[in-house]
């Protein structure tokens, strides 16, 4: 709990002063990310794309299959078949066969309690069988770009064909919080289940303990955002999380941590260092200012200049650490070729791409800062030369230079042909001549 308190009070600190982001925190688990939503930029990854088990994080892709095909006023029956299945798993069974439930409390049990026998039961309502949900799962995670997960069956017990990555529940997590019901059932900390026809009210409360006082106190943490729990022996130790802070939401994934020997659970403590970690070393800072001269670019034909400052088109801002600085940024430019007056101001004459930390964040354009007259003068002779040397005149000169020489050769065939004919001619009338 002191080092909970420390990393806060130190994260605080930062932000006060804004002299330096944190260290870069170690994470004892095989995979984890964090990502930002609203900038869509991940701050920190530990093996995050290695294919691991997610157990119950796959709930996550059940209650969006849920929401988006059920009907949340519809009373689902509970099958033989959806029981049976568990039997031998050793997962977790609170529902009885034939038992008949309200669909959005049967999304609520799965997302807050982690049962693994509604997970289930949502596969059959929805897709009218186990095999068929799991199929509409995996096509859900092509579309969202899951390229590396492989979902063998609603709940997340141990599958060997049964795989993701936390880069890819990522994914699938930022796209879950944007279904509001999806948002506001991972955030229940404790709830009542109405009575079903097997059942009496029952109390259930969320497997998250970051937002969940109680199972226990150890780990609750200011801000956070649920999301899903889960561990099998495979798979260890996972947590899908997050925070908000301020006007950002930070999600969090943390694949196959331990569970130490005084009990303490791994997903927890390691996701609250990520959480620290970003939200005591990152905000949203102008990368890029509009009015910082890129380049000077060549201009041709110009009224008493031959060049033009090039500006970035707009800014730009990023999620950043805090103690970032413009000095640090890459640039990289291409300008047109060739640029000739009249340039208007805010004219696009090429393209500068911006990168920070070896990663590339923007490409913009990049304009004239100020308009450049065409000199009239130089115009003229430009035209001039443009005409001389231009393809159609070459053709043009070619064409009247090939029919000169036709001209002359046929003016000397011509003549030829005109002194052979008056020669031939007299010789004959003076042969008649002596004949007489």
């Amino acid at each position: 709990m002191f080092k909970k308190i420390f990393a806060a009070c130190l994260a605080a600190a930062c932000l006060i002063t804004g002299a330096n982001a944190l260290e870069e925190p170690t994470i004892n688990a095989k995979a984890a990310i964090i990502g930002e939503t609203k900038t869509d930029t991940v701050v920190y990854e530990h093996n995050a794309d290695d294919m691991l088990y997610p157990a119950s994080t796959t709930k996550i892709m059940t209650a969006i299959l849920a929401l988006e095909y059920g009907n949340m006023s519809d009373t689902v029956t509970v099958s033989d078949n959806a029981i049976d299945l568990l039997k031998d798993s050793g997962g977790s069974i609170m529902l009885k066969k034939g038992e008949q439930m309200n669909f959005r409390d049967m999304v609520i049990y799965l997302l807050v309690s982690s049962g693994n026998d509604a997970a289930n039961v949502v596969a059959e309502h929805i897709s009218g069988s186990i095999p068929a949900f799991v199929e509409l799962m995996n096509a859900k995670a092509q579309e969202l770009g899951c390229t590396n997960t492989h979902f063998a069956n609603p709940h997340g017990l141990h599958a060997d064909n049964h795989y993701t990555t936390a880069r890819d529940l990522l994914k699938i997590a930022e796209y879950a919080m944007q279904n509001e019901d999806f948002a506001q059932i991972v955030m229940i900390d404790k709830t009542v289940l109405p009575a079903t026809n097997m059942h009496s009210e029952q109390t259930i409360s969320n497997t998250t303990h970051l937002i969940s006082l109680w199972r226990s106190r150890d780990y609750f943490y200011e801000g956070a955002i649920g999301i899903k729990t889960g561990s099998t022996t495979p798979a260890g130790y996972c947590l899908v999380s997050g925070v908000n802070s301020g006007d950002l939401t930070y999600i969090t994934v943390v694949l196959g941590a331990e569970k130490a020997e005084d009990g303490t659970i791994g997903s927890f403590t390691e996701t609250i260092k990520l959480l620290d970690y970003a939200k005591g070393s990152f905000e949203i800072q102008p990368m890029i200012n509009s009015s910082d001269p890129v380049t000077e670019a060549p201009v041709a034909l110009g009224k008493d200049t031959d060049s033009v400052v090039l500006v970035p088109e707009n800014g730009f801002t990023a999620l950043l650490p805090i103690d970032f600085s413009t000095d640090d940024v890459e640039v990289t430019f291409k300008v047109n070729e060739n640029i000739k007056a009249p340039i208007e101001k805010g004219q696009a004459l090429g393209t500068a791409t911006y990168s920070y930390n070896g990663k590339e964040y923007t490409t913009i354009n990049l304009v004239a800062s100020e308009a450049v007259k065409r000199s009239t003068w130089l115009f003229i002779v430009d035209t001039i030369i443009s005409i001389f040397t231009s393809t159609v005149f070459r053709i043009a000169l070619g064409v009247l230079v090939l029919a000169v020489l036709v001209f002359i050769l046929l003016g000397i065939f011509g003549r030829r042909r005109r002194r052979s004919r008056r020669g031939g001619g007299s010789t004959y009338r003076s042969s008649r001549r002596r004949r007489r």
